[in-house]
């Protein structure tokens, strides 16, 4: 997938209710640097839908006891911050993450950007002859609300809310170890915002997709 804004049609058929905003992410620290922009601007969570790899099965101990020791242990100035503070605190485990509202491991790839999302939880992509990709995944919520569900059910990337034109290029994408991001906005100025926020932390494509609600014909 290319960098740049990948756009449905131009030309829409009905009256466009929303826009599903997405993009791709190299780093867990991007997905973070976009989600925390996205929440500065007082939107509601529940816009929010995303998906991150995971290098096996979650419920596996040695699984999740990589993805610990490699998403939340403080790198850079963080970490010499808490070497300082506490040179003694021994990283989080498996365990000790926080599980509720969300399953452990999202703690420990978002941080406390959990206490701001809920449903969090495990999901497998299908990818055509490819295995099958472990991910934390959050449905985007506003997106089913607007009517974005249609394309089918029981697809993890159809409730975060990928069109149905580009499942296989995301499924691709999240194979190849990328994360993906999307925001649900009624206000096409809003969704713009969503776009530009996702480039600026990093995103390897973009895209803004209308939601519509089909013209009908008077009887």
């Amino acid at each position: 997938m290319t960098t740049g804004v990948v756009r449905q049609g131009t030309r829409v058929e009905g009256t466009v209710r929303a826009c599903v905003i997405g993009a791709t992410f190299k780093t867990i620290s991007q997905v973070q640097q976009a989600l925390n922009a996205v929440r500065a601007t007082g939107t509601a969570g529940d816009i929010v839908g995303f998906a991150i790899p995971l290098p096996g099965d979650p419920n596996d101990p040695a699984v999740a006891a990589q993805v610990v020791g490699e998403m939340i242990v403080p790198r850079g100035i963080g970490a010499w911050l808490m070497t300082v503070l506490d040179p003694h605190k021994p990283a989080p485990t498996y365990a000790e993450q926080v599980s509720g509202r969300n399953v452990p491991l999202a703690h420990a790839v978002l941080g406390d950007l959990t206490n701001w999302v809920g449903a969090a939880g495990y999901m497998r992509v299908p990818v055509a002859g490819r295995v099958p990709v472990w991910i934390v995944g959050r449905p985007n919520h506003a997106v089913s609300v607007q009517g974005g569900n249609g394309v089918g059910r029981g697809d993890a990337l159809v409730t975060i809310g990928i069109p149905a034109s580009q499942l296989e290029a995301f499924r691709g994408a999240i194979a190849d170890g990328r994360c993906v991001v999307t925001t649900c906005e009624t206000d096409p100025g809003r969704a713009e915002r969503d776009a530009s926020i996702m480039r600026r932390a990093g995103a390897q494509a973009v895209f803004v997709h209308p939601l519509t609600v089909p013209h009908k014909t008077p009887s």
